[in-house]
């Protein structure tokens, strides 16, 4: 599997497990993408648990923060599927996890 570690900027927060960011390709080249966070599944947006999910998320990544982004593959919709690295250097996925607003997943179907 081939990855890519990417700086970029918080642009904004769609969700518990998708943000959008600007990412710095270098050269002055930079690149709006949707990621994906790898490895977490958050609650939807139309769901009770969904907006705390989204609103921990925010409270970790506001606009202007920045991060690195290990991008693994793009997934069905197009974003990118990686792992995010807090400013702390902390993972995002893990974090998500760790405070309960997502659960561990895998890829496979969801239940």
């Amino acid at each position: 599997m081939t990855t890519w570690t990417v700086p970029g900027t918080v642009l904004e927060v769609h969700d518990g497990d998708t943000i959008k960011v600007a990412l710095d390709l270098g050269w002055h080249i930079t690149y709006t993408a949707s990621i994906r966070l790898a490895g977490v599944n958050a609650p939807e947006l139309a769901t009770p648990a969904g907006p705390p999910a989204r609103e921990f998320v925010d409270g970790l990544l506001p606009a202007g923060t920045a991060v690195t982004v290990v991008s693994h593959s793009l997934d069905k919709y197009g974003r990118v599927l990686g792992n995010v690295t807090l400013p702390d250097g902390r993972d995002l996925s893990a974090a998500v996890i760790a405070a309960g607003m997502g659960v561990p997943y895998d890829g496979g179907p969801r239940g």
